[in-house]
């Protein structure tokens, strides 16, 4: 049966950082898109940084997959030197590029004025700093670079309202800003899917489960597993079966199981490394709630949150970014103030003495992600290229 297609046929170019296996929100909104756009009956071909791949093309559920051989890294970004004649030579209607990677979207902001080929800009967060270098390339680029660039893009797509009128970057270039929230393959994370599984591999039993999700780098120690270490130690003096599941993996994960151990946590503290995506919609099911403690602004939206969601699990968040947007206070979760170990404890304390209150949360968040299923963002995000190309 053919694909149901309401606007003319498009050649659309994606280019982000990188392009799952490669674990990140940005990645999995980039092949959500990417295939829900094939489906919409359009062509598209996505340009990324190779790993954790080898370079070269190949596709994926109807997508055409160039992964660029990586030169360097700066500030956490792979450097493809090929990208800019890749772009020079691709077919396409219209070009979109995911930030933050001021190197990929200055390279096609640069193709789109040279080739008169209209671009799409989605900004998922501002550039985090880090440590003290990181913030002063930080204003650098957004002081000098940026200004160069951003406003050559026809439209800015937010994935919140909030990040969009909080983010200084955004709220200067407003009339260009976009609404299209990020989404979530409601039949892949669903309550219908089994979590025994998870529980029985390791030995879990009945015990209740907290789950948090990130890549466990320095460039995001915005994800503030450090906080949540020091509030489940604060927990596990009053709930001593509780147990922590940490999926993801990187330079600082020694550091933060060091931490759990310092803080005599360890034997409740569960590593468990990049866990493949097939498998991830088992571990939202086995847990009882997922906590998301960010930091900063750095946070532009919480796709886990939306995941856990959609299994019918409530989630806890920080106060920051584009959270807020996500998660609705005594709704589908629970917000709390960034760095407070102790109301981040309490919160989950209130989730775990509170059984049917948070199983109420949980029927409701997944209403709340049925709304935002994937084909819903393409199909938003399509109405935006349609509204480019018919200008």
């Amino acid at each position: 049966m053919a694909a149901f297609n309401p606007v003319p046929f498009m050649q659309i170019c994606l280019v982000n950082s990188f392009f799952p296996p490669w674990r990140g929100g940005a990645e999995t909104y980039t092949y959500n898109l990417a295939r829900h756009l094939v489906a919409r009956g359009h062509g598209v071909k996505v340009f990324c940084a190779a790993p954790p791949r080898k370079p070269g093309e190949h596709s994926v559920d109807g997508v055409r997959v160039n992964r660029l051989p990586v030169a360097t890294w700066i500030y956490g970004t792979p450097i493809t030197l090929d990208l800019p004649l890749a772009l020079m030579k691709v077919d396409a209607d219209l070009l979109h590029v995911g930030f933050p990677s001021p190197y990929n979207a200055f390279h096609v902001s640069l193709v789109s004025k040279l080739r008169g080929i209209p671009s799409v800009l989605t900004w998922h967060n501002d550039l985090p700093a880090v440590s003290s270098t990181a913030s002063l390339l930080v204003r650098l680029h957004d002081s000098f670079v940026l200004p160069a660039y951003i406003g050559r893009y026809r439209s800015i797509i937010s994935t919140t309202e909030t990040y969009a009128r909080e983010s200084p970057i955004l709220a200067r270039w407003r009339s260009k800003v976009r609404i299209v929230p990020n989404g979530v393959d409601s039949r892949r994370f669903s309550p219908e899917v089994d979590g025994n599984a998870v529980r029985a591999k390791f030995a879990l039993g009945d015990r209740p489960i907290v789950l948090f999700i990130g890549a466990l780098t320095r460039w995001h120690s915005y994800k503030g597993l450090d906080i949540l270490l020091k509030a489940f130690s604060l927990l596990a003096k009053t709930f001593r079966d509780v147990a922590l599941l940490i999926i993801g993996d990187g330079e600082l994960r020694t550091r933060y199981e060091k931490m759990a151990i310092d803080l005599r946590i360890r034997h409740d503290v569960f590593f468990l490394g990049d866990v493949d995506d097939l498998h991830l919609p088992s571990f939202c099911a086995a847990s009882d709630f997922l906590v998301l403690p960010s930091k900063d602004r750095s946070e532009g939206f919480g796709l886990t949150i939306l995941e856990e969601n959609a299994c019918g699990k409530p989630a806890i968040g920080s106060k920051v970014g584009g959270i807020p947007a996500v998660i609705s206070h005594g709704y589908n979760g629970l917000l709390v103030p960034p760095c407070d170990p102790l109301k981040l404890c309490e919160a989950m304390r209130y989730l775990l003495e509170n059984v049917e209150e948070r199983l109420e949360m949980g029927r409701k968040a997944r209403m709340f992600a049925e709304k935002r299923d994937w084909s819903v963002v393409a199909r938003e995000t399509e109405s935006i290229y349609k509204d480019i190309l018919t200008k």
